[in-house]
Order: C-alpha cells, then sequence, then structure tokens
C-alpha cells in the first residue's frame, strides 16, 4: 500500500507590520579586568625545582612541609630516591581561578622524558602543592 500523502494548505505571510517584529539588538556583555594574582606571586619554576630535589635526595624531605600540604607532603617523602631529574623545559601554568594554579613541565629523568603535573593553591600568603603527579 502507497504512503498517503495530503496536501498541504497554501500559505501567504500576512500583510502589514504587526505580523514582521525586528528584534532588539542584544546588549554587549561588560567587560570586568581580570583580578591582579595574589601576593607573592607564583614562580612555578623553584617551586617544582624545590619539589624534583626533594624526590631526587639532593634536598631533605622534611623540607616538603613548607611547600605542600601534610598529605601530599607524606606521600611525596616516601617516593624519595637517589636519581637526577631536570627540567627540559619550562612550566606551563594555568589559572582556573586567581587563587589556584595547575603546572605542568616536561622532565628528564635518567634517560626519559616524563611529564609532571601540579596544583598550586594560595593559602596564608604562600603558595602550597595540593597535588603533585610524575606520569611515567
Amino acid at each position: 500500500m502507497p504512503p498517503v500523502v495530503r496536501r498541504l494548505p497554501a500559505y501567504e505571510p500576512p500583510v502589514g507590520s504587526a505580523a514582521f517584529v525586528i528584534p532588539l539588538p542584544r546588549s554587549r556583555p561588560v567587560w570586568t579586568p581580570v583580578p591582579e594574582p595574589p601576593s607573592p606571586p607564583l614562580d612555578a619554576a623553584r617551586l617544582l625545582g624545590f619539589v624534583l630535589e626533594v624526590l631526587d635526595g639532593r634536598r631533605a624531605a622534611r623540607l616538603l612541609r613548607e611547600v605542600a600540604d601534610p598529605g601530599l607532603a607524606a606521600r611525596l617523602s616516601g617516593a624519595v630516591r637517589s636519581r637526577s631529574t631536570r627540567m627540559v623545559r619550562l612550566p606551563r601554568v594555568c589559572h582556573p581561578s586567581r587563587f589556584v594554579a595547575e603546572v605542568s613541565v616536561t622532565v628528564r629523568r635518567e634517560g626519559r622524558v616524563l611529564a609532571v603535573a601540579a596544583r598550586v593553591e594560595h593559602r596564608e600568603g604562600r603558595w602550597w602543592f595540593t597535588s603533585f603527579t610524575v606520569l611515567e
């Protein structure tokens, strides 16, 4: 059985100005300046280098308490080994909010190139690592 097709009635738009409405232009978004970063400014290369030196055994593990949350400092203290690590490039920093920074960098360790990802938060007038991962 063939499909049923019905014919639509002819349609013409109504004549006159009432049927045609011109939309109003949208308002422009209000520009807000980017807030100033907190003081002191984040020195990602220095902070990452500090933690990498601790993980390589070139600095004392107790120093992690000065730059990392207590839970993270304890976890990183257990990963200390004698090895050499150096940064291949400068770290990339992304600020999802004014008091948070996400940092990534590539490092060379024992002939391999690895990625490091970290999250840093500004609290109590200082930058603190809340997450630190070496992606092997």
